[in-house]
């Protein structure tokens, strides 16, 4: 087999990275150490164990395990003194976590609301809300605008 044969036969098999990637090392030790709430482990705890510097970093990397359409786990979270990360033991503790993030998503549409009635009223600077958007906050607060 010719150098140039050899090579074109590397390109269409590009080699596996030696590591995984941080957000699957993240999920395995949840996945290990934290299942269900009880075992739950904090924020600094996972930041100290993958040399993570802050926690905007961590919940970035959990967000991406909460997307990922190959990692099926579900990650939840509790906010505050007790709170942390753990993998759902059961539908309770997922639904708790669902619940807990629609509430989020209300608070941050009404927020949104709110705000841009401010900016209408006080003559500001008009949002321009595509249909989509528009539809969006309409069905959820129920906006007749």
């Amino acid at each position: 087999m010719t150098n140039k044969e050899l090579d074109k036969l590397k390109a269409q098999f590009p080699p596996l990275p030696k590591e995984k990637p941080l957000a699957y090392k993240i999920y395995d030790y949840l996945k290990t150490n934290a299942r269900g709430y009880e075992n739950r482990v904090k924020a600094d705890v996972l930041m100290q164990e993958f040399g993570i510097t802050d926690n905007k970093t961590l919940r970035s990397y959990i967000q991406e395990i909460r997307e990922s359409e190959i990692l099926q786990k579900i990650i939840c979270s509790e906010a505050g003194s007790n709170g942390g990360y753990w993998v759902a033991a059961n539908q309770k503790e997922v639904s708790k976590t669902l619940d807990h993030l629609y509430k989020r998503a209300i608070e941050m549409l009404k927020n949104y609301s709110i705000l841009r009635n401010k900016a209408r009223l006080n003559g500001q600077k008009r949002i321009k809300l595509t249909k989509y958007q528009k539809d969006c906050i309409e069905s959820i607060l129920g906006d007749d605008e």
